[in-house]
């Protein structure tokens, strides 16, 4: 894994330079599994397939998460994600509000299992990986 590309992708999906689909495909090929994204602490985990595994710091812009967790609202911002309607800066501040402390993007198993501060989670599979 690159530390400093992904970093540099991070910081271009936030400043939605780039499309949040493209950023998967790039972590894909930089032989990453799995990240996990903190919204309670700003940080985003990495682990590799090889076993080798790194953290960054991310200036994250919501309003502190919401201490109910809701799938119904989580789901819409996803919809609008992925329809090009919203970009990823959009779903930070939205999936936040909607109670999601924590995520995690499994991307050989395509799926993303969300969190909330009150035991609440959700599992998203990636579009037509079912």
């Amino acid at each position: 894994m690159n530390q400093a590309l992904i970093q540099e992708l991070v910081a271009n999906t936030l400043t939605r330079k780039i499309p949040f689909p493209e950023v998967l495909g790039t972590l894909k090929k930089e032989g990453v599994e799995s990240y996990h994204v903190d919204f309670l602490r700003n940080e985003v985990r990495y682990y590799a397939k090889a076993g080798g595994s790194f953290i960054i710091d991310v200036a994250f812009q919501h309003d502190g998460v919401a201490p109910e967790f809701s799938a119904e609202k989580l789901e819409a911002i996803n919809q609008r994600v992925q329809a090009g309607q919203a970009a990823y800066a959009d779903f930070v501040r939205d999936g936040t509000a909607a109670g999601c402390a924590s995520y995690i993007v499994f991307l050989e198993g395509k799926k993303v299992r969300y969190f909330g501060r009150d035991g609440g989670e959700h599992v998203q599979h990636f579009p037509g990986s079912r």
